[in-house]
């Protein structure tokens, strides 16, 4: 009646009832604070003369909305199926992520600057993704998993290939001089662009980060390749931008410039970042992974996170 092992029944909210988990009960608190916000800090628009304050906030009814459903989907999962201790902690800190990313003068500014535009790139697909991949809970894999419709899908898509060169491929695409002045000039483009690196982050970290590597068919020494692979094509992007001859971007060319940035040396430094960002970015996986390695040379034992769905058969067995 109740599905999965991992199943649990809702957790009432009365005072007479077991209450939600601490964590997830501080992180709604802090959504409906930022959505109560008084209008007096909402975003002042950028006209003439470029200047960038700290209450150029962007409060998109769109943006708004994902952010929520994100909030609302996750608040179902941990209900049903009980996150682990942490798992809490990382789920609100990559919904921090994604407010940072998305809302805040990061998002205002991306469009007067390039280097502002690659942290916020940054945010999208190296911080909030991974964050947000380690807080699904095992059990809910496992669920999924035991249904074969969403299992083919996982393992068409969640697979080291599939997930190297759709996060890669995403990462190339958006950075093409006629795909990026695209989104700068089109609102529903540039929301594509984000939600393309949210959700191809999602599924190359989903793939690292899963506790069973059968489940992604990638053993631990497969996941440290594919995130040395990422982090060179990474590098590769930023070392071409941060050395480049001339402004590839015509959006940055026409615009107020902030903070005396003329477009070329914008476009250096921005690629700067993501080469600099990006590489301090990939190290924490990379040293994750190699102590992994290094536990298990030592000795047998199952990596933290294996036994609850360590059985789950694949559709294709």
């Amino acid at each position: 009646m109740h599905g999965g092992p991992g199943h649990r029944p809702p957790l009432p909210l009365s005072p007479g009832g077991r209450r939600a988990p601490r964590g997830i009960q501080a992180g709604l608190a802090a959504v409906a604070v930022v959505l109560l916000w008084p209008a007096e800090a909402r975003a002042s628009h950028l006209a003439g003369a470029a200047v960038l304050r700290w209450s150029d906030w962007d409060w998109d009814p769109m943006i708004l909305a994902g952010l929520g459903a994100t909030v609302l989907a996750w608040w179902w999962v941990s209900r049903r199926f009980r996150p682990r201790r942490w798992q809490p902690l990382f789920f609100w800190l990559g919904m921090l992520g994604l407010v940072v990313a998305l809302l805040s003068p990061i998002h205002t500014g991306s469009g007067y600057l390039f280097t502002i535009h690659m942290v916020q790139h940054m945010l999208l697909t190296l911080v909030a993704p991974p964050l947000l991949a380690l807080a699904v809970p095992p059990a809910f894999l496992g669920w999924l998993y035991r249904r074969p419709g969403p299992a083919r899908v996982l393992h068409a898509v969640w697979s080291p290939l599939p997930a190297l060169v759709l996060f890669n491929g995403v990462l190339v695409f958006w950075h093409l001089p006629f795909a990026y002045d695209a989104t700068l000039a089109s609102g529903w483009v540039h929301a594509a662009e984000h939600l393309s690196f949210v959700a191809a982050g999602l599924v190359f970290w989903g793939v690292i980060a899963s506790p069973v590597p059968k489940l992604v068919r990638a053993s631990f020494g497969l996941r440290l390749g594919l995130v040395v692979v990422a982090d060179l094509v990474n590098f590769l992007v930023g070392f071409a931008l941060a050395f480049a001859g001339r402004p590839f971007y015509r959006h940055y060319t026409e615009v107020p410039r902030l903070w005396g940035l003329n477009p070329l040396d914008d476009l250096r430094l921005g690629g700067a970042v993501m080469w600099v960002m990006g590489q301090m970015m990939y190290a924490i996986p990379v040293l994750v992974l190699l102590s992994v390695l290094l536990r298990r040379e030592q000795g047998p034992g199952a990596f933290p996170g294996e036994s609850p769905i360590r059985s789950i058969p694949s559709p294709h067995s």
